[in-house]
């Protein structure tokens, strides 16, 4: 009786590694998508841009690059890309933004995108290593311009963050500024696979995250998370896929705690035509969890062009000038 149970015990484990081992086996097959997001609305070049392209040395040793506009004021804006891009598509509106307000405005290309993929693109070292490398980003800045208010900016994905890392353990930034910002898969705002944007490997991903549960991470290199976009958008620079520790890292898993927890000024904007999300329902999500947030819905805006939108920008100056004015 008692071996019987010691081998019915044993085999609980066993059976758990077997399935996760599977799952995680499974060849992935990235499927024909006929939806996606808008990527003709992307338009629009920075014209006789002033800005310089530098460098930070995270805790790890890397360096990670991002692009400067300087601007006159002592509140510099950290403006964070989406998934699967880089920081030139930010570029127009971070110009734009720099003159109305006089802010300077960083640029980072994340790590494991454009130019600060140190290994592969679409991959990182650990899970958790994004924040991490925004504290060391805002150390950074703090130490170079001293007295400055930093505030932490981001579109989609990089919104995210933006809303991960203030709801962490971390030395907070000064503000936050959210354009469309992903909440996570479990979020009332998010649409089936984005609007289409993104193809995830379920299986994969729960044989990974049954991995992670029992200490096991050999595999977290793997990519689980594939974009679908358009052949002509894509370049070198663009990431293709994302590994299992990169987008446990770039998502928030927990977005009602990390909003309930930051007590920053919080901005947020959607486009009312956005195919990502569900526009409306960032209202109640950010009603509920973080009050004193300024959310607005701006009208015929889809995903893509809302960071460049003048009635972004003209709100965007607007709420930097009232919050950080004479910094």
């Amino acid at each position: 009786m008692t071996m019987t149970l010691l081998t019915s015990l044993l085999a609980i484990p066993v059976c758990y590694l077997a399935l996760a081992s599977l799952l995680v086996c499974i060849p992935v097959r990235k499927q024909p998508v006929v939806d996606s997001l808008d990527f003709d609305v992307l338009n629009g070049k920075a014209d006789n841009l002033q800005l310089s392209e530098q460098t930070y040395v995270s805790r790890s040793g890397s360096e990670l690059f991002y692009r400067f506009i300087a601007g006159k004021t002592n509140t510099i804006l950290v403006l964070l890309h989406g998934s699967g891009a880089e920081g030139r598509y930010l570029l127009h509106p971070a110009q734009k933004l720099s003159i109305a307000t006089e802010i300077s405005v960083v640029i980072p290309d994340l790590r494991g995108h454009g130019r600060s993929s140190q290994k592969t693109l679409g991959d990182i070292d650990y899970i958790g290593q994004y924040e991490d490398d925004l504290e060391d980003l805002r150390l950074h800045l703090s130490q170079q311009y001293p007295n400055s208010s930093i505030i932490l900016g981001g579109h989609s994905s990089g919104g995210g963050l933006a809303i991960k890392y203030a709801g962490g353990d971390h030395v907070a930034f000064d503000g936050y500024l959210l354009l469309a910002p992903y909440l996570g898969y479990r979020a009332p705002t998010v649409r089936p696979n984005s609007g289409g944007w993104v193809q995830v490997s379920t299986r994969r991903y729960i044989g990974l995250t049954m991995l992670n549960n029992v200490g096991i991470k050999l595999f977290n290199s793997l990519p689980v998370l594939f974009f679908n976009r358009p052949k002509e958008w894509s370049d070198p620079l663009q990431a293709e896929s994302y590994s299992y520790r990169l987008n446990e890292s770039f998502s928030p898993q927990a977005y009602e705690k990390n909003l309930q927890k930051n007590n920053k000024p919080v901005l947020v904007l959607v486009g009312a035509d956005d195919e990502a999300f569900y526009a409306e329902k960032f209202v109640a999500v950010f009603s509920k969890n973080a009050p004193h947030a300024l959310v607005k819905i701006i009208p015929k805006v889809k995903h893509l062009n809302l960071p460049n939108n003048e009635d972004t920008i003209n709100i965007m100056s607007s709420w930097i000038n009232s919050i950080y004015q004479g910094h």
